[in-house]
């Protein structure tokens, strides 16, 4: 197998892991209340990369730069504590196939942020494709269907559209750090979002016994962290040795597949045909924006 074969396989295989963690995570969201799931998930992927990025920076030739641990802090505060907090939040009020359909809004809202921000060209076309994800996720908000899985949708939605919006903040504000090696980098951000939200998770848990889980979910719950916090960024970036980081990230649109196919298939998700339209249109709006910015660079990866 050629190495581009190799890449293509791992990058399909990083899309399906970062598209299952809707259906762990509203799993294990039962038993483990929403921030304290958080905590439990960036811990453990803090732990697997943290040795790897340690070997990583120890071979980098001097003279190291400095890590910028005041980026590191705010990225980990944004990207990881805020972002994760925000998402389980969410998915505890709405099922796991309407949140992965609004989460495939990330790379046009990415773009929104980074027009405003970072003051990028704002062409008709990024535009276009902003405005049809926009409108895509205002349809699922009015097609979110009220069941077991999903007993506050339009809170839940507009909760994790909440952290849709902070992963676009998180991937503007990395670009200022895009000299840092990725590995090392991605481990300094996840163990500054496990501190911010050490404090948050006792204080969930205080006065309460804690939490029983069965066996399945103590599994998900290790996927959640090495898995998709850990191993499939180490992954991501093996990928992008040998293929384009704007290839790479047309594999992203498989994570909202994922995550609604999966949501369908094992835990019976309801949905209406305004949302699954809903989602066609904010899939499109990805495809117009990711079409003017092919050729221009590099995509953030995707959040799982």
């Amino acid at each position: 197998m050629n190495r581009r074969w190799r890449a293509i396989l791992m990058l399909i295989a990083v899309m399906t892991l970062w598209g299952s963690t809707f259906v762990m995570t509203k799993d294990v969201i039962v038993a483990v209340p929403p921030l304290t799931l958080a905590f439990l998930r960036v811990a453990i992927g803090f732990v697997v990369l943290l040795p790897l990025a340690y070997r990583r920076l120890l071979n980098q030739p001097p003279p190291r730069p400095p890590l910028p641990w005041r980026d590191l802090f705010t990225m980990g505060f944004i990207g990881v504590a805020f972002y994760y907090g925000v998402f389980n939040l969410g998915l505890a009020h709405t099922s796991a196939s309407q949140g992965a359909l609004v989460q495939s809004s990330i790379p046009a809202m990415t773009a929104l942020v980074a027009m405003l921000w970072l003051r990028e060209p704002a062409t008709r076309i990024r535009t276009a494709g902003i405005v049809l994800s926009v409108i895509g996720v205002l349809v699922i908000f009015s097609g979110s269907p009220i069941d077991r899985s999903a007993a506050s949708p339009v809170l839940g939605n507009a909760l994790v559209f909440v952290s849709v919006i902070a992963w676009g903040v998180y991937t503007s504000y990395a670009k200022r750090c895009a000299h840092i090696d990725a590995l090392i980098l991605t481990a300094g951000v996840i163990g500054a979002g496990a501190l911010f939200l050490l404090p948050c998770a006792l204080l969930e848990l205080r006065g309460q016994s804690l939490p029983m889980l069965n066996a399945t979910q103590w599994i998900e719950v290790f996927i959640l962290g090495a898995g998709a916090s850990g191993l499939a960024y180490m992954l991501y970036n093996l990928a992008l040795q040998d293929i384009d980081a704007s290839q790479a990230g047309v594999f992203a649109n498989l994570i909202p597949v994922v995550g609604v196919f999966s949501g369908i298939v094992l835990l019976g998700d309801p949905l209406s045909l305004r949302a699954i339209i809903g989602g066609l249109i904010v899939m499109a709006g990805v495809w117009v924006t990711g079409s003017e910015r092919g050729t221009r660079g590099a995509a953030p990866a995707a959040a799982g």
